[in-house]
């Protein structure tokens, strides 16, 4: 069995670096038969140097997408993939040693699966902000944030049972049939958000199963950048967008004020006021909670109105 450790990248050379490092340090069975594939985005830095570097170490080789956005870069991946099971990370992730061989074990076990996952856990750059910590259970989409605990549990739509992109595979037969949607996934002209999941909820509704990985577990690496209030407001802002780009078809009953759900005008102006009264008064994760809903309905405004013009 051949796998495929699928990787996108654009301009992060030293954090793929990493990522690479800590693939290139994993326990694996003599017997597993992979590689590794990393599609260049355009990049402009010293990606290709990086990738070059590690010509001796793993069975690695690059491929190019001109078009920018995670959507193509990622379809030229599941295209130009040698393995009978595709499996995805980032370049801004450091997996563990036992990462890939818990998934050919899964693979092995579970030959009537198509989908597996595994734990996904922030590693913040230091000193990271006490509320960004304290504020796991309402942040866990931005930083990716994945556990389902120790057992191999299957994978389901109803309670959110589906993985992250820094860790998850999917079997290639399936993966070429169920391709990522250019309407999800950033790029240029475009911020929504969760075109991994997308393909992961549609694999799932065609009848697939899953099964969860405990042992397939990574760090995804938060950079200082992402540690500001400003960048949480942005990321929930195009989450909330990609919600109101999902549920659009569905607004039979729903009131609009000036061509904007009523809801998401009365979600801003709720999030906001909580937002600034509990800052004052209350733990952090209450008001990121009231921060994260005011982003949302920021999104979900814009997209109604780009949708007017």
């Amino acid at each position: 069995m051949l796998i495929t450790v699928a990787i996108c990248t654009l301009n992060r050379a030293e954090s793929l670096r990493r990522t690479l490092d800590s693939l290139a340090a994993m326990r694996l069975p003599d017997h597993l038969d992979w590689e590794v594939l990393v599609v260049d985005n355009g990049c402009a830095d010293h990606t290709d140097a990086v990738i070059e570097a590690f010509a001796g170490r793993l069975p690695i080789r690059r491929e190019f997408e001109p078009r920018r956005g995670h959507t193509p870069a990622r379809n030229h991946a599941v295209d130009a993939a040698k393995g009978e099971y595709i499996v995805w990370t980032d370049d801004d992730v450091v997996v563990d040693p036992g990462w890939l061989a818990a998934y050919a074990e899964a693979f092995c076990h579970r030959p009537e699966a198509a989908l597996f996952g595994g734990p996904v856990i922030p590693r913040y750059a230091s000193p990271a902000p006490a509320w960004l910590t304290e504020s796991l259970t309402v942040v866990g989409p931005m930083v990716a944030f994945r556990d389902f605990g120790a057992e191999p549990i299957p994978l389901s739509i109803a309670g959110h049972r589906i993985p992250y992109g820094p860790s998850f595979a999917l079997r290639a037969a399936e993966h070429r049939k169920f391709r990522y949607d250019p309407a999800f996934g950033v790029g240029p002209g475009q911020q929504r958000v969760g075109e991994e999941t997308d393909v992961i909820a549609r694999v799932l509704q065609s009848g697939a199963t899953g099964y969860w990985v405990p042992a397939a577990r990574v760090e995804h690496c938060i950079g200082a950048e992402r540690q500001t209030l400003d960048y949480v407001v942005r990321f929930f802002a195009n989450l909330g967008e990609t919600a109101a780009f999902r549920g659009a078809k569905e607004i039979a009953g729903v009131r609009f004020w000036f061509g904007v759900p009523r809801w998401a005008c009365r979600q801003l102006i709720e999030g906001w006021l909580g937002y600034h009264l509990h800052r004052l008064i209350s733990p952090a994760p209450v008001w990121m909670a009231h921060l994260k809903a005011y982003a949302m309905a920021t999104g979900a405004i814009r997209y109604w109105r780009s949708e007017r013009r």
